[in-house]
């Protein structure tokens, strides 16, 4: 099942860095993946690979923000880049204290959504979204409300074409 022709072409205004456990890179559910390709100057790195280094230059935090839910964390509202990190909760959270600079950088909050949805996997807790969708969030909050449906229509699609693929439903939101 193709969802080629289903995938937009976005130019956000804030640039979008993901910042991606390792062994997200290759899991079919991974919704980074799908991001990247509708918004063509989002970047991803891969963390944590056995054998690799990670570079800290490779990541500017000038004027960036972190996407990463921590009631305690100072907010920013207008960023230069938003970093996300992408991974299951307790890799996103490995992430967060591990690479250098990310724990001190202001958050970016976004708003949950109000609809559940069928998503590729289930959340641990209610309110938690893809990444995906927390792309489409920063969107709607940074480039007008609703620039974020694109996003969430092709995450849409990829869960059909998955429940086509696996012949039964998928977990609901």
């Amino acid at each position: 099942v193709c969802i080629c022709d289903k995938i937009p072409s976005l130019t956000p205004s804030v640039e979008l860095l993901v910042i991606r456990h390792w062994k997200e890179r290759l899991k079919p559910s991974n919704t980074a993946r799908l991001a990247a390709l509708a918004i063509p100057a989002l970047r991803i790195l891969d963390y944590g690979a056995p054998g690799t280094t990670w570079d800290p230059a490779a990541v500017d935090l000038t004027g960036a923000a972190l996407l990463f839910p921590d009631p305690s964390a100072p907010m920013k509202e207008t960023p230069k880049r938003v970093i996300v990190v992408d991974g299951s909760w307790a890799q996103a959270r490995k992430l967060v204290n591990k690479i250098p600079g990310l724990r001190g950088l202001p958050q970016f909050k976004i708003q949950p959504p109000d609809i559940p949805r069928v998503r590729l996997r289930t959340p641990p807790h209610p309110g938690c979204v893809s990444t995906i969708e927390a792309i489409a969030a920063v969107l709607d909050k940074t480039e007008g409300p609703d620039a974020g449906a694109p996003l969430r229509a092709l995450l849409d699609e990829a869960v059909q074409a998955a429940t086509l693929i696996r012949g039964r439903p998928l977990h609901g939101g």
